[in-house]
């Protein structure tokens, strides 16, 4: 029997209720957060847009930098500025919110702030522009700028797309190369695209499906097509002023910064016509910031130097010591630049609520901004003014009288007993004022600074001149296509002639050689020759040397020597000394001994530096190890052309042997040639050592297995034999060799005789040979003479003070040396330097100084750098230089002078005259109350000096702004014209 079992009742699962009611929670959510974030967007967007939270941070002044005697040489102005916020709001409004306001800006003579390096002429031709004077210096700024913006990004990932992990330095290194070949032309497509710009073709009051719809016809296009269709419609300059702007923006957010200046420096009557117009402006603000400000123009320009934008090289150090590379500015040169730490200020800001078009609608929180410290210099304005003046008339005299190279100068002026620089002035100057605002450096100034037009100038030094040099070869084309200075002709303002040129020292050496040759007993004071004008020694051999003059002195002593500048005198002092000093390499230093401990140089592995604050070089004094080092760098290069003309001084002859550098030369050919260069630097650098070669054969032995396997292995060798007549085989090679070493090897002898000469040391007697110092060295080295032997280090800066005035840190004087000069001894050499100033045959000199109330000891030095064949070739004189002391008997100060190009020393002497006057002025007028009436240089440089502004100093924000400084009291001051000023820059 079959029965039939009801069936049972399937019962629900409590899990699958739980996963309805999940399901019903998660719809509600979803659809929820589409409500909110499609269908409500705008609305939410805009609501928290007016409750967003910004840091707008304070700029903070810098601090002053003062002369010694508290007169203002660089402070701070507030000026209005525009700044720009992205926001919602203003953001879809950009471009039509910048018409405006670079309609206003240009209506009203305005410059908007432009700091893109990527530039576009008159003629629409698209290039790069760095603040730079150098290619290398160029190249890396290029780098930087195309890496910020993202070009290396596409080259990385085409040269290493698989690649995991950090990259090599060569494959940096081939990166940067191709960014290299990115022209500025494709960077611009670059910017193009990359800030789509294709939205300016967006009509007004576009909807989101227009928006969307250009978006996609452009998703694909080049940035040269977005480009060709924009300048149907715009100028390629009303493009960039909108890739400026975006470019500034992405740059600021990378610092985390949503503000951007848009122009700096404006006018209250610009400020006022914005302000009125902001409800129309949406994200732009009026502002209140600090601008550096130099009250002097270019009065001590070199020493102060200047602030600028923090360039792309250096953006990530700075970036990791709490700069905005975006907005701030830096010192650069100078005192700005050294003392950075110290004058930069500590920012503040304040926390705010905006709304949608940036504007403030709550302050929650600020932050004091203060003032960085203040400098104070021992430059005496008045004496610098009187420096400067004097040395830029003297170099327009002497190209008015024909010397039109003459167109660069140094001169320093030193505090015998403290070492403390009085005056430094460098020719020619330039206006710290024109960096102050990055975006008013004209085009016209960036290029006389930075880019100079080495085909114009050359082409006017060569007909100026009478350079028999060409163009091409005084300022020749380099492998990039760039034209360059090669003898370094042009004038460059941003060089500090005064701590950065090097010049020979020429006779002005002569009263050290005096210093040694009667220290060392190798003269005495009543010593003397016959100065028959020209000179020989057996030391010397057949050479002879002769008076600058070519013509004798008769009887002459130490005084006679400097009053009439003697070579002969000189060359006989420097072979005394080598002679009584063992007549071997170390004699060859005799007068170096002495240089180093003035200051001339500096003893290997010693310091070399005046101990000045700013940056400066330091030129060495001839001696033997310097010397050596030199021509054995040298001797790998000058080998090369005789070398490579199969002619080695017509002693021995050979087939072509080349041993220069050639790119297509293989791994192992440049191997072998750079050994043997090397191996030629290496034994020269034995002269004088017990390693030293000891024979001609020995040299050659040595290398002659080189030298076939250069000859092996070079196919251009192998070229010359067929060339020659000669077939490549073993023989021929090991007879050619063979020449090759032995010519190669008399090369190392000749080197070596040259590397021990005497001569060299009778020549270093005149201030010649490798010679050349600073003119900063070469005034300390005064400075050291005229007090009887103490070598001061050299301070620019007296102090560093607080804003409040408190005294932070002193520098007193410090010594670095003392040699105890006989008194006698400094008696004989001052009277000659007496004698030069006041001698009738001195023309120059003794007008200058003869009757002058306060006696001064001189000494010209015409200083010779090369042949009068190299002179006629590059269209150069020789240097003018001048040194001396005052008072002779009591000295105060002493001066170093130097005109490039001056043709004699005592063109040079006419600046001296002028800063003993303004030095002095006060005993002079002592002396005699009528002086200035009858010294026309006295009128001019002294009475004439700027008017001081000390008096301003303690109130310097009110005293050196220009008409902007009093916003809250003056007529038509921010408060009266309701400008509700911000301060700074934006961060969220």
């Amino acid at each position: 029997m079959i029965v039939n079992k009801p069936k049972k009742k399937k019962k629900n699962s409590r899990y699958s209720v739980l996963y309805i009611i999940m399901f019903i929670i998660m719809g509600t959510i979803v659809a929820k957060l589409l409500y909110l974030q499609v269908y409500k967007h705008d609305d939410y967007k805009e609501k928290a847009d007016v409750s967003s939270t910004k840091f707008l941070s304070e700029e903070a002044p810098r601090g002053n930098i003062y002369d010694s005697d508290g007169n203002v040489i660089a402070t701070n102005k507030q000026t209005y500025a525009l700044t720009y916020m992205e926001t919602v709001e203003s953001t879809k409004a950009f471009y039509k919110t910048m018409d405006k306001i670079f309609e206003i800006l240009e209506e009203n003579g305005e410059e908007f702030q432009d700091d893109l390096a990527l530039k576009v002429d008159e003629n629409g031709k698209i290039y790069f522009q760095f603040k730079a004077d150098s290619e290398s210096a160029k190249r890396t700024l290029e780098i930087r700028f195309k890496r910020d913006r993202g070009l290396n990004e596409d080259i990385e990932k085409k040269l290493f797309e698989d690649q995991e992990g950090d990259y090599t330095d060569d494959q940096i290194n081939e990166v940067n190369d191709r960014l290299m070949e990115i022209s500025a032309e494709d960077t611009f497509y670059y910017l193009v695209k990359s800030y789509d710009l294709y939205k300016l073709l967006l009509p007004d009051g576009y909807t989101t499906d227009q928006a969307s719809e250009l978006a996609k016809k452009y998703k694909n296009a080049t940035g040269k097509e977005v480009l060709d269709d924009l300048l149907k419609e715009y100028s390629i300059q009303d493009i960039r002023r909108y890739i400026v702007i975006k470019d500034a923006i992405k740059m600021g957010s990378f610092s985390g910064y949503s503000n951007i200046t848009i122009a700096n420096n404006i006018n209250r009557d610009t400020a006022f016509i914005v302000y009125q117009q902001l409800n129309d402006l949406p994200g732009i603000n009026v502002t209140l910031k600090p601008v550096r400000y130099y009250p002097y123009g270019t009065l001590a320009s070199a020493v102060v130097g200047y602030v600028s934008t923090i360039s792309s090289s250096q953006s990530e150090s700075y970036e990791l010591r709490g700069y905005d590379v975006s907005t701030d500015l830096i010192g650069v040169s100078g005192i700005e630049s050294a003392f950075e730490d110290q004058l930069k200020g500590t920012k503040g800001g304040t926390t705010v609520k905006v709304n949608s078009q940036g504007r403030t609608t709550e302050e929650l929180f600020k932050l004091e901004s203060y003032q960085g410290n203040n400098v104070h210099l021992t430059i005496d304005k008045d004496v610098q003014y009187a420096a400067q003046a004097a040395l830029e008339d003297q170099i327009l005299t002497l190209q008015s009288e024909g010397l039109a190279s003459a167109n660069r100068g140094a001169v320093v002026a030193i505090e015998v007993n403290t070492g403390r620089v009085i005056a430094m002035a460098s020719y020619p100057y330039f206006d710290p004022n024109d960096f102050a605002i990055p975006s008013e450096l004209t085009t016209e100034k960036y290029n006389e600074y930075f880019n100079p037009d080495y085909e114009s100038f050359g082409t006017q030094h060569i007909q100026s001149t009478g350079a028999t040099g060409t163009l091409d070869e005084l300022f020749p084309v380099n492998d990039d296509g760039v034209r360059t200075d090669k003898y370094d002709l042009y004038p460059r303002s941003m060089l500090n002639y005064a701590t950065q040129g090097f010049v020979p020292p020429g006779s002005t050496f002569k009263p050290l050689t005096a210093v040694a040759g009667l220290m060392d007993g190798a003269i005495s004071e009543t010593d003397t020759v016959n100065d028959v004008g020209i000179w020989s020694s057996e030391y010397t051999g057949s050479q002879t040397l002769e008076n600058f003059q070519k013509t004798g002195h008769g009887i002459t002593d130490v005084r006679k020597a400097l009053e009439v500048s003697s070579n002969y005198f000189f060359y006989e002092t420097a072979i005394r000394l080598y002679i009584k000093n063992g007549a071997d390499v170390n004699a060859l230093d005799s007068i170096a001994r002495y240089a180093w401990r003035f200051g001339l140089g500096a003893e290997q592995g010693k310091s070399a530096s005046t101990g000045i604050q700013i940056y400066e070089n330091f030129g060495q004094t001839y001696n033997f190890v310097s010397w050596r080092k030199s021509l054995s760098e040298n001797a790998k290069y000058t080998i090369v052309p005789a070398l490579e003309a199969g002619n080695y001084e017509n002693s021995y002859f050979f087939v072509p042997f080349d041993i220069k550098d050639i790119s297509t030369d293989s791994d192992e050919l440049k191997t072998l040639k750079t050994n043997l260069k090397n191996n030629i630097k290496e034994t020269l650098l034995k002269v004088g050592t017990n390693e030293q070669v000891s024979g001609q054969t020995e040299y050659a032995n040595s290398i002659i297995d080189t030298v076939k396997e250069i000859m092996n292995v070079s196919d251009r060798y192998k070229e010359n034999l067929a060339n020659a007549g000669l077939e490549y085989s073993e023989k021929v090679v090991n007879e050619q060799a063979k020449i090759v070493s032995n010519a190669i090897s008399y090369f190392i002898v000749n080197q070596s005789s040259e590397i021990r000469s005497p001569i060299n040391i009778v020549q270093d007697g005149i201030g010649q040979s490798m010679n050349a110092f600073t003119p900063l060295q070469m005034a300390n080295y005064v400075a050291t003479l005229a007090n009887g032997g103490t070598r001061y280090k050299v301070s620019i800066v007296d102090k560093i003070t607080s804003p409040d005035g408190e005294v932070i840190q002193e520098y007193t004087p410090e010594v670095l040396d003392q040699i105890d000069i006989p008194a006698d001894v400094l008696q004989a050499i001052k009277e000659g330097m007496r004698r030069v100033n006041t001698s009738p045959s001195n023309a120059t000199n003794y007008a200058l100084f003869a009757n002058f109330p306060i006696e001064v000891a001189g000494k010209t030095g015409t200083a010779d750098f090369g042949t009068q064949e190299q002179y006629d070739y590059q269209g150069r004189k020789a240097y003018a230089n001048y040194i001396s002391f005052a008072p002779m008997d009591n000295p105060k100060i002493a001066i170093f002078s130097t005109i490039y190009d001056g043709n004699r020393g005592a063109n040079s002497a006419f600046v001296h005259k002028a800063i003993y006057e303004a030095y002095f002025k006060d005993e002079l007028l002592q002396i005699n109350p009528n002086y200035a009436s009858t010294s026309a240089t006295f009128q001019k440089y002294v009475v004439g000096a700027p008017a001081d502004n000390k008096q301003g100093a303690e109130a310097d924000k009110e005293a050196t702004n220009e008409g902007t400084q009093d916003l809250g009291t003056t007529e038509g001051s921010s408060q009266e014209l309701n400008i509700p000023v911000e301060s700074g820059t934006g961060a969220d």
